[in-house]
């Protein structure tokens, strides 16, 4: 007995799945720390940065600061997925932690911080929109005691669609630093140096006290220093100079020649 196949004519009635929840990248920029300390001091701290979305077993981290000790500054840019509902939350959060290079690959954890997401983006209920990138300095405590530990400078934005297409690489994850994209392929997006990546750093020293063109007067006076350095080292470095020794008697320098065919100064 063949078995009857019923075909319902009524499948394209069936609604459509509903697409995807759209996903945005959320841009965390480590900036800078300050008065980052050891628990054993007379080390120098070599300081870099590790951050995370709740969740994520994904974690980034900054380049090593070799010379800022205390004070490091990194200035990495890292871009998280994200969806709306993360967005909306108001307990969502990306993690930041400061380590500090250690021993036998043991890195010790100097501070932590969170950032709220819901302090720097604030979506409506309809959409999601970008927002411009702003500056705040968290407070780092220590993992164990919560005791303050200095203080970290990041910059938080959601970028746009027209921006987010600049960063879309196939196969990339949910998570990955500006750096590595524009390693794996420089694109001239990537590569361009926004204008506002300072952020507020100028109040830091600056390593160069004056920079620019000198003063007429000023250049003739420092032209005037050198020529009068110029002419005392080659006096010095003259053999035919005079000096005198202990008892004011001036001796000359001059040539000998040497029976094995060289010639060496003496007095």
């Amino acid at each position: 007995m063949s078995a009857i196949v019923a075909h319902d004519d009524d499948d394209d009635d069936w609604p459509a799945p509903p697409p995807p929840a759209p996903l945005h990248l959320l841009e965390v920029t480590v900036i800078s720390a300050q008065d980052l300390h050891r628990k054993k001091l007379g080390r120098r701290v070599r300081a870099y940065a590790v951050a995370w979305t709740d969740g994520a077993a994904r974690k980034l981290r900054t380049d090593v600061d070799l010379a800022g000790g205390a004070d490091p500054t990194w200035n990495d840019r890292f871009l998280f997925r994200v969806d709306a509902e993360f967005l909306r939350s108001e307990t969502a959060a990306v993690a930041v932690e400061v380590r500090a290079v250690g021993g036998l690959g043991r890195d010790a954890v100097l501070g932590r911080t969170r950032i709220v997401v819901s302090t720097f983006v604030r979506p409506s209920r309809s959409a999601v929109a970008p927002s411009g990138r702003q500056v705040a300095a968290l407070q780092l405590r220590r993992p164990r005691s919560l005791r303050p530990q200095g203080m970290v400078n990041v910059a938080v934005a959601l970028l746009g669609a027209a921006q987010a297409q600049a960063y879309c690489a196939p196969g990339s994850t949910d998570a990955f630093a500006v750096k590595d994209l524009v390693a794996m392929r420089p694109a001239p997006a990537l590569c361009a140096i926004p204008e506002d990546l300072d952020y507020g750093l100028r109040r830091q020293r600056p390593v160069v006290e004056y920079s620019g063109p000198l003063d007429p007067r000023r250049a003739a006076v420092e032209q005037s220093k050198l020529a009068m350095k110029l002419e005392k080292w080659r006096a010095d470095l003259s053999p035919d100079r005079v000096d005198k020794d202990g008892n004011g008697v001036k001796r000359r320098w001059r040539r000998r020649t040497s029976c094995f065919g060289g010639a060496e100064w003496e007095r």
